[in-house]
């Protein structure tokens, strides 16, 4: 056995013995999410989405090559060790990421960031995933959790995951609201009913991605999703004129919002460089969505990790500052209407343009790559690139809002 693979299996098992081991409790997370099989996109790749909701204000992006497999990941800031992964995609196409759930029979979200990276370090399919479960079923694990998963052969499922249990719901031919979409906030469809959390933010989720699989989920559908301020419950959508605060607490992107991530698998006919995650690393309506490639080997620098928060997510967090001014108690978690209006009509047209930009350049690179596979300093560079369109954006974003709203 090579000294490689002696290191990751003597890795694997220490990452089992924590997982089993009562941590110490983290900060308990929130999030949107969703599954995406290749019948319900556009590209023919299965998707994955989170918008991660989580203490904190931003994250931050790795490139690991610390088991068998490399990949990238979106980390707390500052773990430039990738100690814990909350969502990643790795060199084969394997991606996965997580919705803490609230209703299971047992469990905590203490290990969930630890599993992914195991995950990734180790898996190539959805079938892997399910037998990393299985094997760690006995010993137990501390989880409570909707893991979605995809991988380059098409596969798209979540696993609503507790200790030591765990049930598998495929993507297709199932579906919320639609086929071949799965939707899941922070609660379990096979767990305890009326429990969890996370029910509105799931509707709103179904509502707007459901009706868009007939043509193709596509990437700026999911991330126009991210973005979204709606709250079903009280008939609010942020558009209407009205008091001077949005109330965001049981929306899709609000204060808790560290990040918008979409994990895109290969398509038939790709080869594994296809594979990327996209990011808005802090606020998705505050920044421009870049992908990073595992086959880059590398991440952008205004996405990687580091003590101080990103450049990108810098700019984004000027722009969520003016949206949520006040800090005192719940009233936090109110918008304000006049800068959620300036934003949306002076600085988001500039991040979408970016955006869709990026997403050209990208679609064009991959055509291209299935004629002749990149060197990794190929992706790294469209990578690169794309990060300082969204940096650009990003700063004439910030500048917009001033000139409307008037210096901080």
């Amino acid at each position: 056995m090579s000294v490689h693979a002696t290191r990751f299996r003597l890795a694997a098992a220490a990452a089992f013995a924590v997982l089993a081991a009562p941590l110490a409790p983290s900060p308990a997370d929130a999030c949107t999410t969703a599954i995406v099989a290749p019948s319900a996109s556009r590209s023919g790749r299965p998707m994955l989405w989170k918008n991660r909701d989580a203490d904190g204000s931003d994250n931050q992006v790795v490139y690991l090559a610390d088991g068998r497999y490399p990949y990238v990941g979106v980390v707390n800031r500052g773990d430039a060790a990738g100690l814990q992964v909350w969502a990643g995609i790795n060199s084969t196409g394997f991606g996965v990421m997580n919705s803490a759930s609230y209703n299971l029979e047992s469990g905590d979200t203490a290990g969930e960031g630890t599993f992914m990276k195991l995950a990734l370090q180790s898996c190539a399919t959805v079938d892997d995933f399910e037998a990393l479960l299985a094997r760690s079923n006995s010993g137990g694990r501390d989880v409570s959790a909707n893991f979605g998963v995809i991988d380059a052969k098409g596969g798209a499922a979540v696993f609503e995951t507790s200790a030591k249990g765990y049930v598998r719901v495929d993507a297709a031919p199932s579906g919320d609201g639609a086929r071949g979409l799965l939707v899941r906030s922070n609660y379990s469809h096979s767990g305890t009913k009326g429990s969890g959390s996370g029910f509105l933010r799931e509707a709103r989720a179904i509502e707007l991605l459901g009706s868009s699989t007939a043509g193709g989920l596509d990437l700026a559908t999911i991330l126009r999703a991210a973005r979204d301020v709606g709250n079903a419950g009280i008939g609010q959508t942020g558009e209407e004129s009205g008091p001077p605060l949005v109330y965001t607490g049981d929306s899709i992107c609000r204060l808790d919002t560290v990040a918008a991530i979409v994990l895109e698998a290969p398509a038939p006919g790709e080869g594994p460089e296809a594979g990327a995650l996209w990011i808005v690393p802090s606020l998705p309506l505050a920044g421009a969505a870049v992908p990073v490639f595992p086959h880059a080997g590398a991440v952008p620098a205004p996405l990687a990790a580091g003590r101080g928060p990103a450049p990108l997510a810098a700019r984004a967090l000027e722009l969520r500052k003016r949206l949520f001014p006040d800090t005192r108690g719940e009233k936090k978690r109110y918008m304000d209407r006049r800068a959620l209006a300036a934003l949306k009509a002076r600085s988001l047209p500039g991040l979408l343009a970016a955006e869709e930009a990026t997403r050209a350049e990208v679609e064009a690179a991959r055509e291209a790559w299935r004629r002749s596979r990149p060197a990794p300093a190929d992706a790294a560079k469209l990578s690169a690139s794309a990060a300082a369109r969204a940096l650009a954006a990003g700063e004439a974003a910030v500048a917009a809002v001033a000139k409307e709203l008037g210096e901080p």
